[in-house]
């Protein structure tokens, strides 16, 4: 397995890994357009622009060796939230006259490095991916002059949790995204 920056090639390939987590978010979009069309929604908006969540060149991606993506990380510095998403939802209201924020909560804490989203295939679960994508991060925010690192982790998700205390992640707050529950955790860099 490797751990490198996304590349364009790879651009397909991490949003349909993402729809893992969306599909586990429970998103309201979903309730008035289908997987295809917010994936295509997804995959237009990462085309007309570069500072899009989901853009491959936010995206750290692990690939077995058959250079198949089995794990991807998409993150970027707090300064960067509120222009994430205008790409997509330009194209969810010119495209299919959807008119509501798919993501209408900051996620973010001041000062750091945040890990957006971070999933792994499952059948390559268990391989110390994710935390190879965490430390990755970890060093890229580093690269980038970043003193603290952040994620939300659901509350639902306790295997996701212990791994990121393992890592070295403390409980910093408590928020909502969608219908569930996070637990914001940082770690310092420094």
């Amino acid at each position: 397995m490797k751990i490198q920056v996304a590349t364009q090639a790879d651009q397909l390939a991490v949003l349909e890994l993402e729809q893992t987590i969306f599909d586990a978010m429970d998103l309201a979009v979903y309730d008035e357009l289908s997987v295809a069309e917010v994936q295509t929604a997804w995959q237009l908006a990462t085309r007309q622009s570069d500072q899009s969540r989901y853009h491959f060149h936010r995206a750290l991606v692990a690939k077995d060796e058959t250079n198949t993506v089995v794990g991807v990380l998409f993150g970027y510095p707090d300064s960067d939230e509120p222009v994430l998403d205008e790409a997509v939802q330009t194209v969810l209201a010119d495209r299919y006259s959807y008119h509501r924020w798919l993501f209408d909560t900051s996620e973010v804490f001041e000062n750091e490095w945040y890990v957006d989203s971070l999933v792994v295939r499952e059948n390559a679960r268990g391989q110390g991916i994710g935390q190879a994508l965490i430390k990755a991060a970890e060093a890229r925010a580093r690269q980038e002059q970043r003193a603290v690192i952040g994620l939300n982790v659901d509350d639902r998700n306790p295997r996701a949790k212990t791994l990121y205390e393992r890592l070295g992640f403390v409980a910093r707050g408590q928020l909502r995204i969608g219908d569930h529950s996070y637990t914001h955790m940082q770690k310092s860099l420094i």
